[in-house]
């Protein structure tokens, strides 16, 4: 791994360690091994100064990620060539899991919002970028649509979603990336969730339906076991 981006991961987790070890580990465990959060960051596609949702946050590592990378920039340690990160962020997390969210709150105290709350119901405050990393699966699949159709209403601007799911149509890759989830929750003392997949091209066609313009991004970091990462532009009103 690069200096720059240790670096970058050390300030990112060691405010965790506000909310105690085991957050602290978990977040830099994260950030190490599961390659989404720097390519997101290292987009450059999230702008300045816009309301930033992320649901199923957990304890909204991005959150943190973004946080740190402004402020090593603005303290003149950005690598050379990098996109310059978002700056004046207003960022909001909602959580199903309280304990999480807690973590979440503790760490990044009044920078951002955390709500804990079901998805499935929860209302969804207008944002200009939302992100979904590795959440739909766990909603019924009529809990999917109803939550993207929110999402949808939520940027009716015309904002930006990110979704990360897995492809169930990817074969060894999408059921070996599934034991894996499984084993982690069992890890942690979580019961096995249920899994509600689609293959990625039933998922983009939903998202065209519910008023986006998507595209999954081929060469993006974090695309381990049968993970897509997906870009959708919501277009006028959030409707098709």
């Amino acid at each position: 791994m690069q200096p720059e981006i240790d670096a970058l991961i050390d300030a990112a987790s060691k405010p965790y360690l506000a909310a105690g070890p085991y957050a602290y580990h978990f977040a830099r465990g994260k950030l190490r091994h599961d390659p989404v959060f720097i390519s997101l960051l290292r987009s450059g596609r999230i702008p300045d100064r816009v309301r930033v949702l992320d649901l199923g946050c957990g304890q909204a590592i991005l959150g943190s990620l973004l946080l740190a990378a402004r402020a090593r920039f603005e303290a003149g340690l950005w690598p050379a060539g990098w996109a310059a990160p978002p700056s004046e962020l207003q960022l909001y997390g909602i959580e199903s899991e309280r304990a999480a969210a807690q973590r979440a709150q503790v760490t990044l105290g009044d920078r951002a919002t955390i709500r804990a709350a079901d998805l499935r119901d929860v209302p969804l405050p207008e944002s200009d970028v939302v992100l979904l990393i590795d959440v739909l699966h766990y909603l019924e699949k009529d809990a999917q649509i109803s939550l993207l159709e929110r999402v949808a209403q939520s940027l009716r601007g015309g904002g930006l979603l990110i979704v990360r799911v897995a492809n169930n149509s990817a074969g060894w890759r999408f059921h070996l990336g599934k034991a894996v989830d499984r084993f982690g929750s069992m890890l942690t003392g979580r019961a096995i969730p249920r899994h509600y997949h689609r293959p990625i091209g039933e998922w983009l066609e939903l998202l065209d339906t519910l008023g986006f313009d998507s595209r999954v991004e081929p060469d993006a970091a974090g695309q381990s076991f049968a993970n897509v990462l997906v870009w959708a532009k919501a277009r006028a009103l959030g409707r098709a």
